[in-house]
């Protein structure tokens, strides 16, 4: 009986917590009180559709519907006018409504392992974007638009089906990190030095033929992830990097001649075809 009540308590506390929070999860609970919700959370529950109603919440800013079997969006989502993060990773979303521009303030877009195929320019044209993760789709091309972005710093692009990126890209000066890894790029922009922020950038497992030597221009790079990325030398100016600390290589590539300067803090590491898991940021 004491125990019976006490997970009853227990419950009655936790709900307590979640609506002082503004967080809800359940559709109905929300709906009776519009004006409180700012957080919808609904993880883990089969879901595999969203009403049409999240344009009912006018102080909404955050949905969590990951690790579901949702294969779209409603348009009401592009009507949540104070939304700050739309997490949707592990669902079955084919397609990114039109009109994504119109959320002027999410800072942050995670729709990694789903099924997307193609990006809307509208992604890159929104305002407040800080991180976007597309990792784990079927996205063959990245609009021009991306080169828009004003505040993107963290870009993930990693295990899609990507075989050329826009030069646009490059014109992104506050991203900080880039990952490419796990696609079929054959070639990268020839102004990747133009991304003078970038402190981390991942290329493993492509189809380079080279490596563009504007990124010695990338002057605050830490981290770089070469592995079996398909160019057989690296550029020697990576060298005089003083902020490089960890380099990623596989055996057969030819690593850059290390500046006597900064041979002490430039860590090269060889990869071997067993290690799956070798990068810090793993």
């Amino acid at each position: 009986m004491l125990r019976t009540l006490h997970m009853i308590l227990l419950c009655l506390c936790c709900y307590t917590i979640a609506k002082a929070d503004g967080t809800y999860r359940e559709w109905d609970n929300a709906l009776s009180e519009k004006h409180l919700v700012r957080k919808i959370q609904m993880t883990y529950r089969g879901l595999d559709s969203i009403p049409d109603i999240l344009d009912q919440f006018p102080n909404l800013e955050e949905i969590n519907l990951s690790n579901n079997k949702i294969t779209a969006l409603p348009p009401s989502i592009t009507r949540c006018k104070r939304l700050k993060r739309l997490i949707l990773f592990r669902n079955r979303i084919e397609a990114l409504p039109e009109g994504m521009q119109q959320l002027t303030r999410l800072e942050e877009l995670s729709v990694s392992y789903n099924r997307l195929k193609t990006i809307p320019a509208g992604v890159g044209q929104m305002p407040a974007l800080i991180t976007l993760n597309l990792t784990g789709n079927e996205i063959d091309s990245i609009p021009a638009a991306i080169g828009q972005s004003k505040k993107l710093k963290d870009l993930r692009l990693a295990s899609n089906q990507l075989v050329h990126l826009p030069e646009e890209l490059t014109r992104i000066k506050t991203l900080d990190l880039l990952d490419l890894g796990n696609n079929y790029l054959e070639s990268l922009p020839r102004s990747l030095g133009n991304l003078s922020d970038l402190r981390f950038l991942y290329i493993n497992h492509n189809r380079l033929v080279n490596i563009p030597e504007s990124i010695v221009k990338c002057q605050k790079l830490i981290e770089l992830d070469v592995v079996r990325c398909g160019a057989m030398r690296m550029p020697n100016g990576l060298g005089d990097i003083r902020s490089l600390e960890y380099v990623y290589i596989d055996e057969r590539i030819i690593p850059f001649y290390q500046n006597p300067r900064n041979r002490f803090i430039q860590n090269i590491f060889v990869v071997t075809n067993d290690q799956l898991l070798y990068r810090r940021s793993q």
